[in-house]
């Protein structure tokens, strides 16, 4: 069987994604939009954060780079590259927008759908955390990432309901939730 990072280029990425859709959604005040940057570097990885602890949402977790559409997004393109840009400092003008993956519903906020919008960097971009929103950016392997065998499953129980969700250990790091289930999609069509 073939490594998937000894064939992961740009173009290997793009052909197996949902195409990007130039308009936002009719219904866009229900979705979000979260960027999967890889960047090809000696070792090639996907940009993570860890939230800032005083947020209201999320606090402490280890997330992709995204948010809610603003009113003066064109596209859930522009909502992650927006966000991303904000969080961590990643510039637009570098990065190959390569495609979608299905939307990811969120089970701690009912009614958003994430977006996972899909974009490869030839080079390490310098970065620059917001402190505000983020206290860690995190340079996950992305052969950990494409590696299914590497996800666990869990359960959390929230209101007397046990739900089980997936989850990914690199370091101290803990990713679960929506942030795994995206990077588990990504190793699924790879």
């Amino acid at each position: 069987m073939t490594n998937p990072i000894t064939v992961l280029t740009a173009d290997h990425l793009r052909q197996r994604l949902l195409a990007p859709t130039p308009v936002l959604p009719a219904c866009s005040d229900t979705h979000a939009a979260v960027l999967v940057c890889c960047i090809n570097a000696t070792e090639p990885y996907v940009l993570l954060t860890r939230r800032t602890l005083h947020l209201s949402l999320h606090a402490g977790q280890i997330s992709l780079p995204g948010g809610r559409v603003d009113p003066a997004d064109v596209s859930l393109e522009a909502t992650a590259l927006r966000e991303a840009e904000e969080e961590i400092g990643l510039e637009p003008a570098g990065l190959q927008l390569l495609g979608r993956l299905p939307d990811s519903r969120v089970l701690t906020a009912p009614g958003i759908s994430i977006t996972p919008v899909v974009a490869w960097s030839e080079q390490e971009p310098e970065l620059l955390h917001n402190p505000y929103e983020v206290d860690e950016i995190i340079k996950l392997p992305l052969r950990l990432a494409l590696d299914a065998s590497q996800y666990g499953t869990d359960t959390l129980e929230r209101d007397g309901v046990k739900r089980e969700f997936r989850f990914l250990r690199y370091q101290q790091h803990y990713v679960w939730g929506a942030t795994a289930r995206i990077l588990l999609a990504l190793s699924e069509r790879i």
